[in-house]
């Protein structure tokens, strides 16, 4: 019984951590297969490495229930993400962030950020990264003249960001700008 409590399945698509009883989270990740680990002192926590989408919904869309995206997570937050544009206005944005745990700092992100990651930390990073950002740039800027812009620079914001934190970020699209 024994044995057979120490055996630990990690799937494809996930990688896991090791956390004991004693010494906290140990260092180095568990790829899929099968692991041993110390029965009843060890556990694993496992983590989603696939491709994940964090979403804002544009604010047309935000009296509807998102749709299933498939395979990859999605966070939603609901409404658009509202910042504030040089002259004062108020902006809707429908932003789509594409990223992934990077399994090589699981052991990192265990021990040291709030769980889940993709609830706590994501949406909080891309909000304030567009935040502190759009305000530099006036409507028009935003919506026409320096709109590939304003994304790649939030896009490298986010993923600098991100990345200090394990979080692999793959894509950042702005997909609607609104007046409210």
């Amino acid at each position: 019984i024994l044995i057979a409590l120490g055996i630990v399945v990690v799937p494809s698509g996930m990688a896991g951590v090791r956390v004991s009883q004693t010494s906290g989270t140990r260092a180095g990740s568990l790829y899929p297969g099968v692991h041993f680990v110390q029965p009843v002192s060890e556990r694993v926590v496992l983590f989603d490495t696939r491709d994940q989408l964090f979403t804002t919904a544009s604010l047309e869309d935000s009296g509807k229930k998102p749709s299933s995206p498939g395979k990859a997570e999605a966070s939603t937050q609901e409404g658009g993400l509202r910042v504030q544009a040089k002259e004062g206005l108020n902006l809707g944005l429908a932003i789509t962030v594409r990223y992934r745990l990077d399994p090589s700092r699981l052991d990192y992100i265990q021990g040291n950020l709030p769980q889940p990651v993709e609830k706590e930390i994501v949406p909080a990073v891309v909000a304030s990264t567009w935040r502190e950002l759009v305000p530099n740039y006036t409507v028009r800027e935003v919506f026409a003249t320096k709109r590939e812009e304003v994304r790649k620079r939030a896009a490298d914001a986010i993923t600098r960001k991100l990345g200090a934190d394990g979080i692999i970020v793959k894509e950042v699209m702005l997909r609607d700008i609104q007046l409210p």
